[in-house]
């Protein structure tokens, strides 16, 4: 299950020192919790999924703001993290 997956690979990223990786695993587990505590129930595997792609979503959305504002290391960062992202959309 993805969620295994996940604290699997935030603990890889802790012991490697992975800060941006490490970061990024807790900011998708934190969209997941709230995704469950919003439905009230654990999530299913596509609903994980949606999350993923939410989030991934999210940052697309954001480098567009941060190109027009010129924000080179912004973008930078977000699409670092879209590329620790889009392994677990695919799940």
């Amino acid at each position: 299950m993805l969620t295994e997956k996940l604290t699997q690979d935030l603990k890889v990223a802790m012991k490697a020192g992975e800060v941006q990786k490490r970061d990024t695993i807790r900011g998708l587990q934190s969209a997941i919790k709230n995704k469950q505590i919003e439905k009230m129930a654990e999530l299913t595997e596509e609903e994980q999924l949606v999350a993923v792609a939410k989030e991934i979503k999210n940052r697309k959305k954001a480098i567009e703001l941060f190109k027009q504002g010129g924000r080179q290391d912004l973008i930078d960062s977000y699409e670092a993290e879209i590329k620790i992202l889009e392994p677990y959309a695919q799940n």
